[in-house]
């Protein structure tokens, strides 16, 4: 060992570490050192063989010193103390899974039932509700079995709670239609504390309307929110699903400043609720404004609009978008013409763009190119069939939409689809009226489905059927039939060439029935003598 410094002093903490201990070492006489004390970093076990070697020598005593290392910063403080400051609120916006501790303040916009489910777990239940918050951040939070037991009552539509301790996953787009990637999935350990609603800063309600004409640019499927006035609604029918349950559907009919009109339709709960709210304000001769939350666009005969569970309704709501609607309706948007979008009609077209006249259906050649020709006639109706005007029909839903493929009796009585592969006591009856128009330059037959063929008799085909085959009252028929007769109509056609076996034949079908409004038609045709003046 070579000593560096003699009789130096003894620096830091002198503890001795087990694995080495304080001995003597001899050192010869003939060393330039007297008596010192050094530090060794060799073993015990090595010093004292040492000492030995050396017992007959004469030497000087070494006391050496152990290795220095410092204690632990943790020992003998007790437990690390757990962070129980409440979590900081942040906008939804800023939500990602990898924050540990999040709180958010939000109303709740939106609330579900609760929908009872069975996988290979088991059975169980799940709800959701969505939430806004005051800088537009939306997010769903759902629940499932004993956590829907938890918070199911106490959430309540329109107010603001603050919500911490939950975990975020990536929405399901399939169920999910707010504009934000992640959904809140509460736990037992989620806390939901109900927030006085001391201000406005967070809004009941975040829309992002679309015009009526945009839709017929939509995706199908997509989610959309519209706000338009209500022209027209038809009654509540019953529809039996494909599972055998039965559901209300009502058909209503929106325009706005865009020029364009389009169908929505209600089902379940809406067809009574909302349904009957505006059929009692159209019936006392008031047309409300509709905004629509979260529809979903279908390019089922053309485009339409429909509800679906986390669809929300709102009549005459306090919004900016209502009031530029209600001068605009008020200001002679209400006799104003408007394109329908939905049940197969020619995109871009205004009705009055494709007036034409019976003689010109024959004349122009319509409908014998590669794709349709979508015209407005104005005629009367001088002749209908009546004895095939409807057909059974199968009343099942495939998805949102009836499957009305023509069904067969069986011998036990029940109907069958082939389509669906369902057996049901009872079917539907649809129009097939066959319907001959003519104008001032001629004649031509036209064919009217369900939703014309209503608007043209004025009931539904299944009382029209029960009227002749089940009360046989002749008379009552007749009538009915005789007042469709020589009135006339603005028959919106489709028109387009099919094949019946070797032979080819155009085909014409009323896809909309309007009565002539004097007014909207004087219009017009000042409208085209100024043009032909020109």
């Amino acid at each position: 060992m070579k000593i560096i410094i003699r009789d130096c002093e003894t620096i830091g903490n002198r503890k001795l570490h087990p694995e080495f201990a304080s001995e003597t070492l001899d050192l010869s006489s003939s060393s330039n050192f007297g008596n010192s004390r050094v530090q060794s970093l060799v073993p015990a076990a090595k010093l004292v063989s040492s000492s030995a070697m050396n017992s007959g020598n004469k030497v000087q005593n070494f006391n050496v010193q152990s290795v220095y290392r410092p204690p632990s910063n943790y020992k003998s403080y007790g437990s690390i103390m757990k962070n129980e400051a409440p979590a900081r609120v942040i906008p939804i916006a800023a939500l990602n899974p990898y924050q540990g501790r999040w709180a958010i303040k939000a109303r709740v916009t939106a609330k579900g039932d609760i929908r009872r489910y069975n996988n290979a777990k088991g059975d169980g239940k799940v709800f959701s509700f969505d939430l806004l918050d005051s800088d537009g951040g939306e997010i769903r939070a759902t629940c499932f079995n004993a956590v829907v037991d938890r918070f199911y009552e106490a959430v309540e539509v329109g107010k603001i709670y603050l919500i911490s301790k939950g975990s975020l996953k990536p929405a399901q787009k399939n169920f999910n239609h707010l504009n934000n990637q992640w959904e809140i999935f509460l736990e037992s350990t989620t806390t939901l504390e109900c927030c006085p609603d001391e201000d406005s800063s967070i809004p009941t309600q975040h829309f992002n309307f679309r015009q009526i004409i945009d839709i017929e640019n939509a995706e199908n499927n997509s989610i959309i929110d519209i706000i338009g006035i209500v022209e027209s609604i038809n009654p509540s029918m019953t529809i039996l699903r494909k599972n055998g349950m039965e559901t209300q559907r009502r058909i209503l009919n929106l325009k706005d400043v865009s020029g364009r009109s389009v169908e929505l339709t209600l089902w379940g709960d809406f067809c009574n609720r909302e349904g009957r709210q505006l059929q009692e304000k159209l019936g006392s001769g008031l047309f409300p404004a509709l905004a629509v939350k979260a529809g979903k666009v279908s390019d089922f005969s053309g485009k339409s609009v429909g509800t679906i569970s986390s669809t929300q309704l709102f009549i005459d709501p306090d919004l900016p978008e209502t009031y530029i609607l209600r001068e605009w309706f008020d200001g002679g948007g209400k006799d104003a013409s408007s394109h329908s979008i939905s049940k197969d009609m020619m995109p871009g077209l205004a009705l009055n763009d494709s007036r034409k006249t019976v003689s010109q259906i024959k004349d122009e050649g319509l409908g014998r190119g590669n794709k349709p020709d979508w015209v407005t006639v104005k005629a009367t109706i001088s002749f209908i069939k009546t004895d095939n005007f409807c057909y059974t029909a199968c009343p099942l839903l495939i998805g949102d939409r009836p499957c009305n493929k023509k069904v067969t009796k069986l011998a036990s009585g029940n109907w069958c689809c082939d389509r669906c592969s369902k057996e049901f006591e009872e079917c539907d009856y649809r129009y097939l009226l066959q319907a001959q128009v003519q104008d001032h330059t001629g004649v031509t037959w036209v064919t009217a489905f369900q939703e014309s063929g209503e608007e043209i008799i004025g009931c539904s085909a299944k009382e029209l059927y029960q009227l002749k085959h089940q009360e046989h009252d002749d008379k009552k028929f007749g009538d009915i039939i005789r007042r469709c007769l020589f009135e006339q109509y603005l028959f919106r056609l489709k028109i387009k060439e099919e094949h019946y076996g070797e032979e080819q034949r155009v085909k014409i079908t009323v896809v909309k029935t309007d009565t002539v409004n004097p007014s909207m038609e004087s219009k017009y045709l000042l409208d085209l003598i100024g043009k032909l003046c020109t």
